[in-house]
Parts: structure tokens; C-alpha cells; sequence
């Protein structure tokens, strides 16, 4: 049998990697938790105290937020220990389905004054047109592969299953 473990790249060491290029700073997030909520998710995000639900423009400032990815789906993300936590725990939901997914997830944050241009080479997406679509989903095709996308304040953050990274970070690596 052949060795074709040569023919794969090797995952970096996820908590010590970053990529700094001219203006633009990407580097890996921790997260605590991300559960994928399908169905009726109002209660949920009743329960957990998240007020918005964002598309891939819309800013999202906070360390625990909910992106739209379909009209009875949410990825919701908890970078710190909130009450999103308890939202998922006691009484069952009513047709609310909730997985978490936290290990299955990588975050990417991409910041710097060329974060915009990075990401226009990833996605034929305008995510800089300003034009109001309050039922936009924040999954899209980046960079050939499909990742979840959310506005940060001088940037964005690219949500990308585990077994993707790798490609992603590739992909990133080449273009800064």
C-alpha cells in the first residue's frame, strides 16, 4: 500500500498560526461554543438574550451573535461564556432543533485596512454594497470552498468546517 499522507499538506497548529500582510491581519478565533439551530428559532434567541440575527454585512460587534444561514436556520456562536449557554439547557424547545457543532468549526478573523480587497478575491459576493437585505444568508462560496461569513468591525469572520481549514488557510496564505 502506498503512503499517500505525502500528497496532503499537514494541518497547522491552529492556536499558533497568524498571517500578516500588507494591511491585513488573519489569524484563527477560539471559540467556546456554536450550535446550529434550525427551526423555529425565536425562542431560542429569546432564551439566550441575542437580539439580531445577522446577514454577512450587517456588523456584528458582539462575541456571542447569530447568523442567518436559511429561513429556519442559525449559526449561533458564543466566543465567551454567556447566557446563550443556558439557553440550550432545560425545558425541551418547541420546534426548535439545536446541535452543537463547536467542534466541527473553525473561525477565522481577517482585520486590517486591506480585509475588504482579501475578501473580494475569495467571493464574487458584494458584500460591500450597502443595500438592505434583511433575509440574506451569511453562507456563501469563498476561496472554492463553502464558509460562513459575518461583518466584524474592521473586517470579517469566516466560519469554515474543521476538515476545510487546512485548504482555507492555504487558500488565505497564497493571497496575503
Amino acid at each position: 500500500m502506498h503512503d499517500r499522507a505525502q500528497f496532503w499538506s499537514p494541518v497547522p497548529e491552529w492556536p499558533s498560526v497568524s498571517l500578516q500582510g500588507t494591511a491585513v491581519t488573519i489569524a484563527p478565533v477560539n471559540v467556546v461554543t456554536a450550535w446550529l439551530v434550525s427551526g423555529d428559532a425565536t425562542q431560542f434567541l429569546a432564551r439566550s438574550q441575542i437580539l439580531d440575527i445577522h446577514g454577512p454585512r450587517q456588523v456584528c460587534s458582539s462575541d456571542t451573535y447569530a447568523l442567518r444561514l436559511a429561513p429556519d436556520r442559525l449559526l449561533v456562536v458564543d466566543a465567551v461564556v454567556s447566557d446563550a449557554a443556558s439557553a440550550i439547557t432545560g425545558d425541551p424547545f418547541a420546534n426548535c432543533a439545536v446541535t452543537e457543532i463547536s467542534d466541527g468549526l473553525l473561525l477565522f478573523d481577517i482585520l486590517g485596512d486591506s480585509a475588504a480587497e482579501l475578501i473580494g478575491q475569495g467571493s464574487e459576493y458584494r458584500l460591500d454594497d450597502a443595500a438592505p437585505r434583511p433575509h440574506e444568508s451569511a453562507s456563501m462560496n469563498f476561496g472554492g470552498l463553502r464558509v460562513i461569513v459575518s461583518r466584524r468591525a474592521n473586517g470579517w469572520r469566516l466560519h469554515v468546517e474543521r476538515p476545510w481549514a487546512a485548504a482555507l488557510w492555504r487558500w488565505l496564505q497564497a493571497r496575503v
